[in-house]
């Protein structure tokens, strides 16, 4: 078995465009004192053994630059990180948190019109963010009979606004930044012989927003997993992964009014697998999953809590993807082209973006840790409703059953050195989001589902002055077109959203966000 076929992850781990650079922690810790003797764990008489003679740190370059042995062992460990600073700033606007209502169980009546606490206007919001980042990261390997055991854990802390400069407080109060200070385990895992279990990159993933510091629709995914590679020669290889359900979990909706529904508890986790070509123009990836959709239907409160159970559902999503890299230095040395496409039906965080982006914030910033759904991007006016799996939908709680969502995305990226310093990319993304037909009507009395379509288009400019430290400048353009949510009150009139201090509603939006940033990996 090749090293460069025998573990999938390092090629999405150790070459992360964004800087190349817990019980799993722990397992790496003990690794590192893997010199003593393999049975020194097991209840046994002591006996006299010949301490190993301490050496100094050697270099180890059969796994790559940056290795070293770690002293009386033949175990070799790179210890690397990364520290960026980032200016953020984009145009701001409004927010309508349509994610609250919409599709949530909120009755209509004769028109629902949001209440001032789910509208923040533009003055109440920032125009410039800072963010920083700081990663340390461990990556041991160890050469034995049955092939490369390997240990790797990262870990992030990151400080910054929260929401993209939504701000807190009540309305006519002082307003205040909501500060995210948090710490991340990123990944934590360990590979042995084609087996891969821990915290890690989902085996469905392809792209993964290798080119981009924004977020770019399609799947890029951490979850907890088990996984096995076979690999069987000529750059071909197929894997089988078994991963945690709850970190692609996404909303459940529901337009049945005063009926609120949520996700349901983990049976089965995803099954996900792949087939994989590598070879020296580049690689291939054809991926499928299968997810579990849970969900539970109850009444609501007069509190706004939730009262008693009425419905539970248990069905299947799936999702698919193909992918192609495409090593272009034909072009110039180091250019890339990819190119992915995904479905999903009942799985909408396959399609949907970063799902490790929702947990750095505090634990009262964050919403579900772990949970599919990518951040929105606050900043587009009418905000449209979270992703959901499925829909409750149906003339009562009693007869209502749960619509599964279906939808696609299409993301591409291209890097190009203009010289071996000076380097720029140009990237985008489409996402489309469908809902049943009931759903859009609010079958139920409830506020309608949304049909969404996104467009995000960027490019960056990036200047390598010595190995491993960025200086560059990014701009993304977001276009977010959505159908009239069934039950919002009208625009205009005498009961309107106008006469009532809230803002048009739009099908159409438009955001501009621009970073400038500095980072160094090592």
């Amino acid at each position: 078995m090749r090293l460069g076929q025998s573990f999938q992850l390092e090629r999405l781990l150790l070459s992360d465009r964004k800087g190349s650079s817990g019980s799993l922690v722990i397992g790496a810790a003990m690794f590192l004192l893997a010199g003593a003797p393999a049975h020194a764990t097991v209840r046994a008489p002591l006996q006299s053994v010949s301490p190993i003679p301490p050496t100094y740190a050697g270099v180890c370059d059969a796994y790559g630059d940056g290795f070293f042995y770690i002293p009386g062992t033949d175990s070799c460990l790179k210890v690397g990180g990364l520290v960026y600073g980032e200016l953020q700033t984009d145009a701001p606007s409004y927010s309508v948190n349509g994610e609250n209502f919409e599709a949530n169980g909120t009755p209509r009546g004769k028109g629902y019109i949001p209440g001032r606490n789910q509208y923040v206007t533009a003055a109440e919001r920032n125009r410039v963010n800072y963010h920083m980042l700081g990663r340390v990261e461990l990556d041991a390997r160890k050469q034995t009979p049955y092939g490369i055991v390997r240990v790797f854990a990262r870990a992030d802390t990151l400080f910054g606004p929260n929401d993209n400069g939504l701000v807190s407080g009540a309305p006519g109060t002082f307003y205040e930044n909501s500060a995210r200070d948090a710490v991340v385990l990123n990944k934590a895992f360990l590979q042995f012989a084609g087996l891969t279990a821990g915290y890690a990159q989902s085996m469905f993933d392809f792209y993964a927003d290798a080119d981009n510091w924004g977020y770019l629709r399609g799947s890029n995914a951490t979850v907890p997993l088990l996984a096995y590679t076979a690999t069987f020669g000529k750059g071909f290889s197929a894997t089988l992964s078994f991963e945690e359900h709850d970190w692609r979990r996404a909303a459940i909706g529901s337009t049945v009014a005063n009926y609120q529904a949520v996700p349901g508890t983990q049976r089965v986790p995803d099954i996900v697998g792949n087939i994989r070509l590598d070879q020296p123009w580049g690689s291939a990836q054809l991926s499928g999953a299968a997810h579990q959709v849970r969900s539970d239907l109850f009444a609501t409160t007069g509190t706004g809590g939730l009262g008693a159970e009425v419905k539970s559902n248990s069905d299947f999503g799936f999702a698919v993807q193909g992918g192609l890299e495409f090593n272009t230095d034909m072009i110039s040395p180091g250019d890339k082209l990819w190119l992915q496409a995904a479905f999903e039906k009942g799985a909408v965080s396959y399609v949907d973006g970063n799902n490790l982006a929702s947990s750095y914030g505090s634990t009262g910033n964050s919403r579900y840790f772990g949970t599919g759904v990518s951040p929105q991007d606050y900043n587009f006016g009418w905000n449209p409703q979270l992703p959901s799996d499925c829909i409750y939908t149906g003339m009562t709680a009693a007869t209502s059953t749960c619509a599964k969502s279906s939808g696609f995305s299409f993301t591409g990226a291209f890097k190009h050195y203009w010289t071996p310093t000076l380097s720029s990319a140009v990237f985008g993304s489409y996402l489309s989001t469908d809902y049943d037909p009931n759903a859009l009507a609010g079958l139920g009395g409830a506020v309608g589902a949304v049909n969404t379509k996104e467009t995000r288009i960027g490019g960056s400019l990036v200047w390598t002055p010595i190995k491993g430290l960025d200086i560059g400048t990014e701009f993304m353009y977001l276009h977010l077109s959505q159908s009239t949510p069934a039950g919002l009150a009208p625009n205009y009139g005498s009961t309107s959203l106008s006469t009532s201090g809230v803002p048009a509603f739009r099908n159409e939006s438009n955001e501009y966000e621009g970073r400038i940033r500095v980072q160094h990996a090592f």
